[in-house]
């Protein structure tokens, strides 16, 4: 007690200093920009990007696909798009910061010429072009004169300054990436160069395990030596548990109900679209004239109703549907319903797969369920909803197939037909020629209206909160829960353990620190609760990491260092193709019309060694052994024939000048753009706005 007497007078005029710096801090508002934070959400080589652009753009994304699908864009999308916009953003700062370093600028004048000039830019012409193609140039001075309009020209301005600055950098970067005249004769040689050849292939795989040995001497030089191969980004190692957000039996039993409680109120309705829109179907409503082949298997049973009639309910792609037919009439052509069970097989296994499909026939026969085999044996994509195709057109397959189905009676199965390397075996449903219309009422199996999400997102919470109090794996398996093992690498939305995840990756590029729990995220189908077990810096891998694929590595470099080394010494005492074909039991093969531009060697794969080292061979002549990429070659060109350059269509000219001058183009922008981002300075402030 006496010392904290003693003290006093120390903290008192601490806390007098104190609120003097708070107070001087106040009077220069410093404290005010401490609260703010940053301006904006990122600077970028001095150039602000702010929330505000950022949203427009994640927001433009998100409608763009609200637009084309009808649908809201999922979390894991939406994730994407503010990657994608965050990466637009900065590049389009980098380049900007570029263009003023390299003197690129747009005048006023130049903006003038592309508004009012002889040829406007066409997102200027749209508005003024008369029906005749002319600009009404007294409606375009109107327009710009209008001071009503100047938010809208200033927009267009903008974005017309934007385009030609663009172009300006575009032409920069074509210019000094000039293609030549010899590079397009070349192309044209490359191209129209053909040869006959004849070889012996030496496959690799034919030398033996036990021929090769691998030392961990030798796994350490290479380890060594080639360091910079096994370079990675930055990785996390976690543990996570995982709470389902998938509907649940009791989901899908509720929107079942949900939608046959709507059967007899929709066999009444007199306005079916009214009706789709004022009970909220999740898909639109569709009145056209439907042939039976055109309509969704899961709705086929529409077909043999009579009008105003409903379907029961049928669940498909995670919906629960039923159809009402509200009119009907006579088509042209018949069409059979049918369930369908496939067999594939090979040259090895037809035998046994045919005695299969016939002993499927002879079990439906005996009373056994079509759709119940179909579930278990059929390979078709149709096998879990029991071979159900809905109906089928005669040209939907090969002749002798659809005249077996089609002449099949009602209730019949036909005999196993062979289609390709498969076995078909069809059930006849029904058989119709009615055009008709329907109307769809949808609903989806969704596992937030009966309180799945919410149960599982609390649950996971809770899990949360004991796991930071008495430890992430203690609180695991005291709940009984399964604990799964992850590993994510920077920049790489691939994540082992979960798949893909932009969510969990912008998660895991926030933590610095080891044993690091974090909150619960929700993605698309789950919640996770993650521990960051161990986190790797970028730099090489271990040795003990990658000490598998380097043996595998050297095993291949010495399978065709062996094999080199044996047909070297069987060519030396067989000068012939066919004497060093007959030395090693093999044949010689032959090619003709193999082109220069091909990349594979017919009868040998991939093969680009190869067939480069044949139009660079000696005509007639045995070569020397070539390695190759799965094999060892001996070869000789019996005739090759080369392109005169001078008879070169000025067509081919032109689109080859065009086409490598692209080609050029991007992959300098690609290494160009790389180097400005590693030499950007760029301040990344979305922490205080995320």
């Amino acid at each position: 007690m006496e010392r904290l007497r003693n003290s006093t007078k120390v903290i008192f005029w601490i806390l007098i200093l104190s609120f003097g710096l708070l107070w001087g801090l106040a009077d220069t508002g410093a404290i005010d920009a401490i609260m703010i934070g940053p301006r904006s959400l990122a600077e970028v080589n001095g150039r602000a990007i702010t929330a505000e652009e950022y949203n427009a753009r994640v927001n433009a994304y998100t409608q763009q696909y609200q637009d084309q699908t009808g649908d809201a864009p999922t979390l894991e999308m939406r994730a994407s798009y503010d990657r994608i916009a965050w990466d637009e953003l900065v590049l389009e700062r980098i380049i900007e910061s570029e263009m003023e370093r390299l003197g690129i600028t747009v005048t006023d004048d130049e903006i003038v010429e592309m508004i009012t000039g002889p040829n406007p830019h066409p997102m200027v012409a749209q508005y003024f072009t008369r029906e005749d193609g002319t600009i009404d140039r007294l409606a375009m001075q109107t327009a710009i004169e209008d001071q009503e309009n100047a938010s809208i020209w200033l927009n267009i301005e903008a974005q017309l300054r934007e385009q030609r600055s663009r172009e300006k950098l575009n032409t920069y970067i074509q210019s000094s990436l000039r293609v030549t005249d010899s590079e397009v004769e070349q192309e044209f040689v490359r191209e129209n160069s053909v040869a006959s050849v004849q070889f012996v292939r030496f496959p690799y795989a034919s030398v033996s395990e036990d021929e090769l040995t691998v030392t961990d001497s030798e796994i350490n030089s290479y380890y060594r030596a080639n360091r910079n191969q096994f370079e990675q980004d930055k990785s996390w190692r976690f543990s996570f548990v995982s709470y389902s957000k998938l509907p649940t039996a009791q989901d899908t039993a509720r929107a079942i109900q949900e939608v046959a409680d709507l059967r007899a109120d929709f066999a009444q309705a007199s306005n079916d679209s009214l009706f789709i829109r004022d009970y909220f179907s999740d898909r639109p409503y569709f009145g056209d004239w439907l042939n039976p082949s055109e309509v969704n298997w899961f709705l086929a049973d529409a077909i043999a109703l009579n009008d105003g009639e409903v379907t029961e309910p049928v669940i498909h792609d995670n919906l629960v549907s039923i159809a009402k037919r509200t009119e009907s009439r006579a088509g042209n052509e018949t069409f059979t319903r049918v369930r369908k069970i496939q067999l594939n097989f090979n040259d090895a296994n037809r035998a046994e797969q045919l005695a299969a499909a016939r002993d499927i026939v002879a079990r439906i026969g005996s009373g056994a369920s079509f759709e119940s085999i179909a579930r278990v044996n059929s390979a078709h994509a149709s096998a879990s909803r029991g071979g159900e195709l809905g109906y089928i057109a005669r040209d939907e397959y090969p002749t002798a197939v659809s005249n077996a189905v089609f002449n099949t009676r009602v209730g019949n199965v036909t005999q196993p037909l062979e289609d390709g390397d498969r076995f078909l075996i069809f059930q006849i449903v029904d058989r119709s020629n009615r055009e008709v219309r329907i109307a769809q009422f949808s609903r989806i199996i969704d596992a937030e209206g009966g309180g799945t999400v919410s149960a599982m997102r609390e649950e996971a919470v809770d899990f949360r909160e004991y796991a930071d109090l008495d430890g992430f794996t203690s609180e695991a398996e005291r709940r009984n829960l399964d604990v799964g093992e992850g590993f994510a690498t920077k920049d790489t939305p691939f994540i082992t353990g979960i798949g893909q995840s932009q969510i969990l990756l912008n998660e895991l590029e926030s933590i610095d620190r080891r044993n690091t729990l974090t909150d619960v995220i929700e993605l698309d189908e789950q919640f996770i609760v993650v521990y960051v077990t161990e986190i790797i810096e970028a730099g090489p891998q271990p040795l003990d990491e990658v000490r598998a694929q380097i043996e595998n590595t050297l095993r291949t470099e010495k399978r065709k260092q062996i094999t080199r080394e044996r047909v070297e010494q069987l060519l030396a005492s067989n000068p012939t193709l066919e004497g060093l074909a007959a030395a090693d039991g093999k044949d010689v093969q032959s090619v003709s019309s193999l082109r220069l531009s091909s990349n594979t060697l017919p009868g040998a794969g991939r093969e680009p060694l190869v067939v480069g080292a044949a139009f660079g061979a000696e005509l007639n002549a045995v070569s020397p052994v070539i390695a190759g990429e799965n094999a060892a070659f001996v070869l000789m060109v019996t005739e090759r024939t080369e392109p005169d350059v001078s008879q070169m269509p000025a067509s081919f000219r032109t689109q080859t000048r065009d086409r490598l001058q692209m080609e050029k183009t991007q992959a300098f922008q690609q290494v160009w753009i790389e180097r400005l981002r590693e030499d950007a300075d760029i301040n990344d402030f979305r922490r205080f706005y995320m």
